[in-house]
């Protein structure tokens, strides 16, 4: 058994990285298409080893591809496991591929729910926020409506980075799921007077996105607010968001 482990990691020394790829790409531009084939077979023998690190590395090279317009779909569950990895390095690029692989509609969208959440509320401020910027591009109705919660609370976090990403975060999930605008402006609201400068801009930036959506989806927050709050009017002037302003007078009328 030992034996085996030893073979097999003598044998991934030899493994092609997303380097050797494109490398290889490029010296093979009269036969591309037929070297990408026998790299994808590389790829699904990788994918079928234990070692995480082998599986992130093949899912990097298949990162590569599809922005090559090759199809990754089949990867679907190879890409969640990697998602999965203890390890930032591999979690990093395992968001990276979900962010450019899956799409709202997603089936398998169904299965990252727990592992999301888990992620969201890592101790690492980076696994956070990588899952953050993963979620932002694949976020459906339903991972809306499970997590809205739970990215309301990292608006709260002690560190900046998080909170300015949370903001944000919380306008993709706003318009999949309006309802949980309601509950959570007042803490948007809150974010205009952060001490972070970031974290205020990444607030005013959401307020004016919807508004700019659409002005009339907002009428609980009160014109009272739209004209009177001179927080965040500072902050408006501060942004120059001359679109905003135009869509809060159309707000107004």
């Amino acid at each position: 058994m030992a034996l085996k482990k030893v073979k097999g990691n003598f044998e991934r020394m030899f493994d092609k990285n997303l380097t050797d790829l494109v490398r290889g790409i490029r010296n093979n531009k009269d036969n591309e298409a037929k070297y990408i084939a026998q790299c994808m077979e590389e790829i699904k023998q990788e994918l079928r080893q234990d070692n995480v690190n082998v599986k992130a590395n093949a899912v990097a090279k298949l990162t590569y591809l599809q922005m090559c317009g090759y199809d990754i779909s089949w990867a679907g569950f190879n890409i969640i496991e990697v998602m999965s990895s203890n390890r930032f390095t591999c979690k990093r690029i395992g968001y990276l591929a979900a962010s450019q692989c899956f799409h709202p509609d997603s089936e398998l969208l169904m299965l990252t729910t727990n592992m999301v959440r888990k992620d969201l509320s890592s101790t690492n401020q980076y696994d956070a926020g990588v899952t953050l910027s993963g979620l932002s591009c694949f976020i459906s109705t339903d991972l809306s409506r499970d997590l809205a919660n739970d990215i309301m609370t990292l608006m709260s976090s002690t560190r900046p980075y998080l909170r300015m990403k949370a903001v944000l975060m919380m306008y993709k999930v706003f318009l999949r799921y309006p309802e949980a605008l309601r509950p959570a402006f007042p803490k948007l609201k809150e974010k205009l007077e952060d001490p972070d400068p970031g974290v205020q801009s990444a607030a005013v930036n959401v307020i004016c996105e919807l508004a700019r959506k659409n002005p009339k989806k907002l009428p609980f927050v009160g014109t009272d607010f739209l004209q009177t709050d001179d927080h965040f009017h500072q902050q408006l002037d501060a942004h120059q968001n001359h679109q905003a302003v135009w869509c809060f007078n159309t707000a107004r009328t």
